[in-house]
């Protein structure tokens, strides 16, 4: 049985062919030494196992920045997950299955979710809402109304996102910020809610890379720093880099040759899920593109055509006033072109002749918008 190993690059292959390639009859096996930690998978196996809570506070306190009275100090691991949430793009499609990644409460009484995100939907920011209101109903019974200040823990979202989650129409006016933090505010005083239990906080890890700080990363940086960039950098690292000891541990439960069989089979499949989904976007961008381009050429088609047809009605209009031929010429743009100069006679009597004929129905005879045109495409080749 032959192997093939599973390269997460771009390619100008084809979606199919790309996914054929690592077809049924191989062994498939994983290059890297360390597994990416951001399928959701390996996400669980680092932050979510009781056997090594440590790493998990490490990084609720680091991203946090909970220090002192709020610090973490211990967690129970609620659950591995909310209830799943399916979500459909359009109606009748059969929907994305998605769920919180992490879910606890530590000893201080704050109820902590995290989320990793691979790509951006467009109900992605509304649904972090869902899932807020998921985590904070059923904290207050029956009975608890004077209570609900008590009994409605801090409730924190943290979602890390491997693509910019505010883009588009949901973009911030300072895209340099990779850390977001979001709570209920009053509009008119810009406050935040009084006795407010609800806060957002989004990391960008693109926005992150391309920071000053992400570039000067070492073993002394702010610890959050070192997790984003060990989000980031993760399995594309050949030996553990010189970090926290913290760091360090992430790595080693991140070495894909000390896990079972299961787990890398486990690993394997969420990252061709990924894979197809990415190439599934690629293919959707590039179709959008074309359809872009092709609306764009039949605009500039139309936009020329309307030009030709403004100097033909010019034409007819002094052709039926008698107008002298060079009094005609010498202000056109088209039928004075060297592309079409030799037949400046014939379109002219043409026109002459055609005179009751529409000015679309001329310039289509006379062929002038494919002459045009090619030319601006030959002009756009050659380039």
């Amino acid at each position: 049985m032959s192997k093939r190993v599973i390269e997460d690059q771009g390619s100008s292959s084809s979606k199919s062919q790309r996914l054929n390639e690592l077809g049924k009859g191989n062994k498939i096996v994983i290059r890297e030494k360390y597994a990416d930690p951001t399928f959701d998978a390996t996400f669980k196996m680092l932050f979510g196992n009781n056997e090594h809570k440590d790493v998990l506070i490490s990084l609720l306190n680091s991203l946090l920045g909970f220090s002192e009275e709020k610090e973490i100090i211990e967690v129970a691991i609620d659950s591995p997950e909310l209830p799943i949430s399916h979500i459909a793009d359009k109606k009748g499609e059969s929907g994305i299955e998605t769920s919180v990644d992490i879910l606890c409460i530590n000893r201080g009484k704050q109820k902590i979710a995290i989320e990793m995100q691979g790509q951006r939907t467009k109900y992605f920011l509304a649904r972090e809402q869902v899932y807020m209101s998921s985590l904070i109903v059923g904290q207050a019974k029956e009975g608890d109304g004077k209570l609900y200040d008590e009994v409605v823990l801090e409730t924190y979202m943290i979602i890390i996102g491997k693509k910019n989650v505010f883009v588009g129409k949901t973009a911030l006016s300072d895209q340099t910020l990779f850390e977001i933090d979001v709570k209920p505010v009053v509009i008119q005083t810009q406050q935040i809610i009084p006795g407010n239990k609800m806060f957002w906080k989004f990391f960008e890890l693109s926005k992150f890379k391309n920071s000053s700080n992400y570039k000067s990363i070492n073993e002394n940086s702010p610890l959050k720093e070192q997790w984003l960039e060990f989000l980031i950098d993760c399995s594309k690292q050949q030996s553990e880099p010189d970090r926290n000891e913290i760091i360090k541990k992430g790595y080693r439960i991140m070495e894909v040759a000390k896990w079972t069989p299961d787990q890398q089979t486990l690993y394997l499949n969420q990252k061709m899920q990924a894979l197809e989904a990415r190439l599934a976007q690629e293919d959707l961008e590039r179709e959008a593109r074309e359809a872009r381009d092709e609306a764009e050429k039949a605009f500039e088609k139309g936009k020329l055509k309307g030009e030709i047809k403004g100097e033909i009605s010019k034409v007819k209009a002094l052709i039926k006033y008698n107008v002298p031929k060079e009094n005609i010429v010498q202000d056109l743009k088209f039928l004075t072109d060297p592309k079409v100069l030799e037949n400046l006679d014939n379109h002219l009597d043409y026109i002459r002749h055609h005179n009751d004929e529409t000015d679309s129905l001329i310039c289509e005879n006379l062929g002038l918008v494919g002459v045009f045109s090619a030319g601006e495409q030959d002009a756009t080749l050659n380039s």
